[in-house]
């Protein structure tokens, strides 16, 4: 019996889940944003501005859905350290309701650089609804109290670039309740020539959490030449709709995958076998959860656009999937538990 791994029903709608406009550090306001991104077939775009929620859902229209979110920041204390080397660790808190106005992890002394830059009046900062001021020092025990606090008010939470915020295995191990991590962040890749993070991925998932990847833009447009943060990292999500609440059950679902350009049209578990088809490819690669991989190369120069993966249930725990184009760009699926998709059981979740 055939099982999908991604839906077989339903549209993709191309997204951009991390972005900053005007009322924040970007080049563009959100509107110069929305019609950038239609231009290039994107359908979903996550406004995530630095450090205060600002509601940007009447920018939806038939073709173009604006989530709402922003970015928080918890950053190391020790001034003694130049910035450049200063830990940060950097999260999206994706609304599950486009009308959420109440702000988590937040500390009035975070909104004073929006002021002083004319990105947020004082007025506007004098109101913000938050529950509780966050603390500002980096620890485990207090980003997990503010994860805790983002779900309770109706957030998804992403952990952003963490190459970039020089997060290791003992920053992110113990981390509880992240919706998924960006496996790639085309501002870094852009202007730094930070490369991906599957390793950060494959760690999170080896601690035995369930956990999905996301690949976003994390544009700011504010350089010589604006738009080259922008359109490199998207994530395919596959809806009934574009309907608020149906992207945000796929979201919820892993009802997506991310890519820097390759596509993926099918992923389904069949006969022991897992099948991938896809754009055109040089190679297709399956990671799993030990050492035992799989990589479906293109012979003569040929390109392939599918693969078969047969599937052992005893070595592998769960499989992911990775699409690399003649370019070099990449495509990255969820991880897929095999217990789960094989016989509906409960996912063997070893922990190294």
């Amino acid at each position: 019996m055939r099982k999908y791994l991604l839906p077989k029903e339903g549209t993709f709608y191309k997204a951009n889940l991390h972005s900053h406009s005007k009322l924040s550090d970007g080049g563009f306001t959100r509107e110069e944003m929305k019609e950038e991104y239609k231009k290039r077939g994107y359908s979903i775009l996550a406004f995530s501005d630095h450090d205060t929620l600002r509601c940007s859902y009447e920018l939806t229209d038939p073709d173009f859905l604006a989530l709402t979110s922003y970015e928080i920041s918890i950053r190391s204390d020790d001034i003694e350290i130049p910035h450049a080397y200063r830990k940060v660790m950097d999260f999206n808190l994706i609304s599950k309701t486009p009308y959420n106005d109440t702000v988590v992890g937040f500390h009035p002394s975070r909104v004073e650089w929006l002021v002083k830059r004319g990105a947020m009046t004082q007025e506007f900062a004098d109101n913000i609804k938050y529950d509780v001021p966050m603390d500002l020092h980096l620890y485990t025990a207090n980003i997990n109290k503010i994860i805790r606090e983002a779900h309770s008010k109706g957030y998804l939470v992403t952990m952003n670039h963490p190459m970039w915020s020089l997060a290791n295995y003992n920053d992110y191990a113990n981390i509880e309740g992240l919706w998924a991590v960006e496996v790639y962040n085309h501002g870094c890749a852009a202007l730094s020539g930070m490369t991906d993070s599957e390793n950060v991925f494959d760690d999170i998932l080896r601690t035995g959490k369930n956990i999905f990847c996301i690949a976003a833009d994390d544009n700011h447009n504010n350089t010589e030449v604006p738009l080259i943060d922008s359109f490199g990292g998207f994530t395919m999500i596959k809806a009934p709709s574009l309907e608020y609440g149906e992207v945000i059950s796929a979201m919820e679902n892993g009802h997506f995958y991310a890519s820097t350009g390759p596509e993926i049209y099918e992923l389904y578990y069949e006969d022991g076998k897992v099948h991938i088809e896809c754009s055109e490819a040089d190679e297709i690669c399956m990671t799993t959860l030990g050492r035992r991989g799989q990589r479906v190369k293109n012979l003569n120069g040929e390109t392939i656009t599918s693969a078969d993966f047969v599937i052992d249930r005893e070595l592998y725990g769960y499989v992911r999937f990775r699409v690399v184009d003649k370019n070099g760009k990449k495509a990255y699926t969820n991880a897929y538990y095999v217990d789960e998709f094989m016989d509906g059981a409960p996912a063997n979740r070893i922990v190294f």
